[in-house]
């Protein structure tokens, strides 16, 4: 990349989904405008060249206003950055070791360049049509790292449903599934600063990615959050999962994982049916059975010649 201070700029003109003419812009592109045009193709993002010189993106969208969340925020004690292009939002965390006595920081990005799913899974995101943030919150006590996961899951699915997405689920252990095909994505990490214990909370929500952009990337098993017709304005939605996330982290820290617990089942995208869980990281078994929900340490139950077993991690799959 050239200048990227250049390509943020070309992007924040183009956003709108305005056709714009080169002198417009060519002041500071100084004619390298088809060099720019190739690289947004590269992040999902798609400019025509129309007669008389002119340009327009074919999927405008919001840019994200750090001034805007904020003032949409119910603490005032929540720290935010936005880099609007970054390797990865929690590696930005993991890294960073100021500050450390903030109860919660978030990093939002608009691209990822190195964006991690689970199980060193790749997340795919689309510059401005993703919504990519990660939380680094600064634990008061120990906590079960997965339960934790689980009760992220729990709080952003029931946040979705607040905003009329009715048929929200979650797959073990917080993947948001809707129609089967998945919405976002969540990636809890935890690191420990001069005795401080924080987790890193990453989620990728999918909002407006291009279909052949994705496909080129993956499966065709995923969903836009405009598919389900809800449309709101992504500055406003990730004030929401903030507000969501604080609140809802404040409340486990102080009352446990009981009351997530009980929210599992009626979430659970595969209870009681049949499943296949795979762990790479653990001699890449495979366990075939039923889904029998959770257990109280965030374990899933898998039922296999009427055993039923907990296990810890793993990616799970519907056993068709």
């Amino acid at each position: 990349m050239k200048n990227i201070k250049i390509l943020i700029r070309l992007i924040n003109t183009l956003s709108d989904g305005k056709i714009h003419y080169l002198h417009e812009i060519n002041n500071y592109l100084v004619n390298d405008i088809d060099y720019y045009i190739i690289f947004l193709k590269k992040i999902g993002l798609y400019v025509t060249k129309k007669l008389n010189n002119c340009y327009q993106l074919l999927n405008p969208f919001t840019i994200l206003n750090k001034n805007i969340i904020l003032s949409n925020l119910e603490s005032k004690i929540i720290k935010l950055i936005i880099i609007p292009i970054i390797d990865s939002t929690n590696t930005y965390f993991i890294n960073k070791t100021n500050n450390i006595n903030d109860k919660c920081y978030i990093c939002i990005s608009e691209y990822q360049t190195n964006s991690m799913g689970r199980n060193g899974k790749k997340w795919i995101n689309s510059f401005g049509n993703s919504l990519c943030l990660s939380i680094r919150w600064l634990l008061n006590k120990p906590l079960l790292f997965n339960t934790i996961s689980i009760v992220i899951g729990i709080i952003l699915a029931n946040l979705l449903k607040k905003l009329g997405i009715k048929n929200i689920g979650i797959k073990w252990p917080n993947d948001l599934y809707l129609n089967n095909k998945k919405l976002a994505g969540i990636l809890i990490e935890k690191i420990n600063i001069n005795n401080n214990y924080y987790i890193i909370i990453g989620i990728g929500i999918n909002l407006n990615i291009s279909v052949s952009y994705i496909l080129n990337k993956l499966s065709n098993n995923w969903i836009n959050l405009i598919d389900t017709g809800i449309i709101i304005n992504r500055n406003l939605l990730t004030a929401e999962i903030i507000n969501s996330i604080y609140y809802g982290l404040i409340f486990f820290e102080q009352n446990g994982f009981s009351y997530f617990f009980s929210l599992w089942k009626k979430l659970d995208v595969f209870f009681n049916c049949p499943v296949l869980l795979y762990d790479q990281f653990c001699n890449k078994n495979y366990v075939y059975g039923i889904n029998r929900g959770i257990n109280w340490y965030g374990a899933i139950l898998i039922e296999t010649n009427s055993v039923i077993r907990a296990y810890y991690t793993g990616s799970l799959y519907l056993n068709k």
